[in-house]
């Protein structure tokens, strides 16, 4: 074969390859900050004697709380996979999200005062910082105090089993006079749950 034959091929293989390692944007392109979204529940838990967003009709809704009290925007909310028009669409009406209109798994009913290694918010549906499919799969995770770990999708089904073995820990060593009173207790996503379910797009319903 020609140099220029053998160059042009050469040349041809390195596109192709450079092409198909490009990270892909199933939902677009996003910017959706763990941290912003840390800061804004110590925030919140600041003023409210050390709990966390609680009470609503979901979780979802609970989260949303941080829009009310100015906290987060609709940008952070709609998590990496809601379109930005359905959640500023609902959240100016005055309403708060649902599962199809947030894009963040939540689990209320926690405190500061809690076991850090309890995690309370992770993208429901695994996607990088900006949006891109994840080569390993798996999901960004808030963790009560503030820090942050991406699991991998292979490590996922044990993250969650842990998870709720932790919570079912601080089921049992709260009092029950404090079950009482608090307005809920943690709710979780089970490892049962499919995350694809919560990501429509359409905003059909919040």
């Amino acid at each position: 074969m020609p140099l220029f034959g053998v160059l042009g091929a050469v040349g041809a293989f390195v596109a192709v390859a450079v092409y198909n390692s490009r990270p892909s944007y199933p939902y677009g392109r996003s910017h959706s900050c763990l941290k912003g979204i840390g800061l804004a529940l110590q925030n919140y838990s600041d003023t409210y004697g050390g709990r966390f967003p609680v009470g609503e009709s979901s979780s979802e809704a609970s989260l949303s709380l941080l829009y009310r009290e100015h906290l987060m925007d609709a940008e952070t909310l709609r998590g990496k996979t809601v379109p930005l028009h359905v959640v500023q669409k609902v959240l100016e009406r005055g309403e708060l999200l649902g599962p199809k209109t947030c894009g963040w798994h939540y689990v209320e009913g926690l405190k500061t005062t809690d076991d850090p290694r309890i995690a309370i918010v992770w993208d429901k549906i695994g996607l990088g910082h900006n949006g891109q499919t994840l080569p390993e799969g798996g999901h960004s995770v808030l963790f009560i105090r503030g820090s942050e770990e991406v699991i991998s999708g292979r490590d996922w089904e044990t993250f969650l089993a842990e998870q709720e073995k932790l919570l079912s820990k601080r089921k049992k060593s709260t009092p029950s006079t404090a079950r009482r009173s608090s307005t809920s207790s943690p709710t979780f996503w089970s490892s049962n749950h499919h995350a694809k379910k919560s990501g429509n797009r359409d905003g059909s319903a919040n």
